[in-house]
């Protein structure tokens, strides 16, 4: 198959159920890969796709405050951040491993709940709710127990 304005060749490749109504159409210039490897590369990069059209859709990331371009680089940056954290978050938390950042949003941060800095401590209170056991499942030992940019305040959990 030829493109225009393309001097190699291209390979056209139609899927069909991948659990769409349409069929998905890819459009490669590798002619020596296999058809299984071609398929198994896109899926991959779907998979980051529909990580990035997620973190967008939840973290706003469409919604960007200024127009400079050091502003949507920073932003783009805010927005992996956040989602590494709720996927790190959800990595520690049995039976949410493979949760979406909406998901932990709604079960995890979305609760009640206090901080109060008090003395040389901030002290997390958190109220009863059926998914605080996992919270309190979590090693938190193995986690650093003090904020340094906040002159090395400690991190108490006080679990109601």
């Amino acid at each position: 198959m030829r493109l225009r304005g393309y001097d190699g060749e291209i390979r056209q490749v139609i899927i069909r159920g991948n659990g769409r109504e349409e069929p998905a159409f890819l459009i490669t210039n590798d002619e020596k890969k296999m058809l299984e490897e071609i398929v198994s590369d896109y899926a991959r990069r779907w998979r980051v796709e529909n990580g990035i059209a997620e973190a967008v859709k939840f973290f706003h990331l469409n919604a960007l405050s200024f127009p400079i371009l050091i502003k949507v680089h920073f932003d783009i940056l805010l927005t992996a951040v956040a989602d590494t954290f709720y996927s790190m978050l959800a990595s520690r938390l049995r039976g949410f491993e493979d949760c979406n950042a909406q998901r932990i949003n709604r079960h995890f941060i979305r609760g009640k709940g206090s901080v109060v800095v008090k003395d040389n401590h901030i002290v997390i209170s958190l109220p009863r709710r059926a998914h605080n056991p996992l919270l309190r499942a979590v090693r938190w030992d193995r986690l650093p127990d003090e904020v340094s940019w906040m002159k090395g305040l400690k991190i108490r959990f006080n679990w109601q």
